[in-house]
């Protein structure tokens, strides 16, 4: 799995959260790459402040119903079924 981790770090996120924020959405795209890939990067833009990023992954994971893998910066690990 830290493989796995590994690779995906050096792969550009897949989704971006912008100044809209969290977006139903957003949420959809996110739940059907997490079904679909298990392991996706999320980063928030410049426009988000970098300490919402904790409180964006954290509320993300729990409607996802995905676990946080990593959080660093303004970009963030989920993993789901792994």
């Amino acid at each position: 799995m830290k493989e796995r981790i590994n690779k995906i770090r050096q792969e550009p996120a897949k989704i971006r959260i912008g100044k809209n924020g969290i977006t139903v959405g957003i949420l959809q795209e996110i739940e059907v790459l997490l079904r679909r890939e298990q392991i996706i990067k999320i980063k928030c833009l410049k426009v988000v402040p970098t300490e919402s990023t904790k409180a964006i992954a954290h509320n993300i994971a729990k409607v996802t119903g995905s676990k946080i893998l990593e959080i660093r910066g303004k970009t963030f690990i989920l993993g789901k079924g792994i």
